[in-house]
């Protein structure tokens, strides 16, 4: 334990070490996209202009399409710049002439004749961009996808298919797709049957439509998927399933209030702002909730109930704690609205979705409230950090 008189301090941060920062989300805000695309186009947008000036002109002339640009930036990136220049003249000529697909293999080509050591450094960059995403689609169904090292994903699906096809041979009749699927399923969670899962999973349904009264869809918490009602009923009629009541707006279908709750941010209360916020709660984020943010902060006296409480993603969190940003929410209640402001004095504003989702109930309101409110202007622009790379995608609108 370190004593008052002996405990290290830490240098205190200029506001020259976080100026810029926060730029792209204030961009990504401005223009209602997510911080991936805007990190994303703001690196194709650099290296296109200082390292590709022909094939920046074709583009502007219409003869080269922008995916096609997109494929010569994404298979130069590991080149230096004095390369990418060297071979911009022949792989704009190509693009003119190929079809992005095309494009993209050539410049592939290209980049390996040009620094054979190049496609080695691709390589060991791509495979140590792990990830696991999950993808729910609108029909009840979703993608799990893995980005793995070549022969790991290739070990993974032959052993899923040489499993699935030795239970095929001894006489199950599922197909082999969805015996693929299954054994996934229960080599993942660890269950003896994929449909025997002890996980909690939240789905939220009207209880009209539990009840069978009427057929509005249910909602997976957390990933923006959505079950028929027919579906939802038949997994609350498993023997694993449990019910918690939700208490909502009759008017806007807002969670208002869960059983049970308590006064700190974890247990019932920390799934209450989950489920009630859906996603980040910074205006125009999508990201999955990582952390339950005091809005009015718990050093300056803030409560630790749902109404002081936002659920954000970890680089939302960051975020909000940098210097010239403010959160605020409406009357102190954050079941209404969340104020942020940038530090350019632009206000947006974030308020928690239906329970249901978006589609289910008539829209009385906005989710992210006015599109930009503009309070103040700094006079310098702020310098603006690039955190993108080209290998990443944007979000899917």
């Amino acid at each position: 334990m370190w004593s008052s008189a002996a405990r290290p301090t830490r240098p205190a941060r200029t506001c020259s070490d976080t100026a810029g920062r926060g730029a792209p989300v204030e961009i990504a805000m401005a223009r209602g996209v997510s911080r991936a695309t805007v990190d994303y186009q703001l690196a194709f947008a650099r290296q296109l202009v200082d390292d590709h000036p022909t094939l920046l002109a074709a583009c502007l002339d219409g003869q080269v399409c922008q995916s096609a640009a997109k494929h010569v930036v994404a298979a130069t990136q590991p080149l230096t710049p004095d390369q990418r220049l060297a071979i911009d003249g022949e792989l704009a000529e190509l693009a003119c002439e190929l079809t992005p697909g095309e494009v993209r293999k050539a410049a592939c080509r290209k980049v390996a004749a040009t620094d054979p050591q190049a496609a080695e450094r691709r390589a060991l960059a791509a495979r140590a961009r792990k990830a696991v995403r999950a993808i729910m689609h609108g029909d009840g169904t979703g993608s799990l996808t893995a980005l793995l090292p070549a022969e790991q994903a290739v070990a993974a699906w032959q052993t899923l298919d040489h499993e699935a096809r030795c239970r095929r041979s001894e006489g199950d009749e599922r197909a082999i797709d969805a015996l693929m699927c299954d054994l996934l399923v229960e080599r993942v969670t660890g269950q003896t049957t994929a449909t025997d899962l002890h996980l909690e999973v939240g789905v939220v349904i009207a209880a009209a439509s539990l009840l069978g009264a009427d057929q509005q869809p249910a909602k997976l918490v957390g990933h923006h998927g959505v079950l028929p009602a027919r579906l939802a009923r038949q997994l609350a009629d498993s023997d694993t399933a449990w019910v918690r009541r939700l208490v909502c707006d009759p008017i806007d279908g807002r969670l208002l209030s869960m059983d049970p709750t308590r006064r700190r941010f974890d247990g019932a209360l920390r799934k209450f702002v989950i489920y009630r916020d859906g996603t980040s709660r910074r205006p125009y984020s999508s990201t999955a909730i990582y952390d339950i943010d005091h809005i009015a902060r718990y050093a300056d006296g803030g409560l630790t109930v749902a109404a002081n409480a936002q659920g954000l993603g970890k680089a939302d969190h960051i975020l909000r704690d940098l210097p010239g940003w403010s959160v605020a929410s409406n009357d102190g209640d954050a079941d209404d609205a969340v104020r942020w402001t940038t530090p350019t004095g632009h206000t947006y504003e974030s308020r928690p979705p239906p329970i249901l989702g978006w589609g289910n109930t008539p829209p009385t309101r906005s989710r992210h409230g006015p599109r930009r409110i503009v309070i103040e202007h700094h006079r310098h622009p702020l310098r603006i950090e690039y955190t993108g790379v080209h290998h990443r995608q944007p979000d899917a609108a």
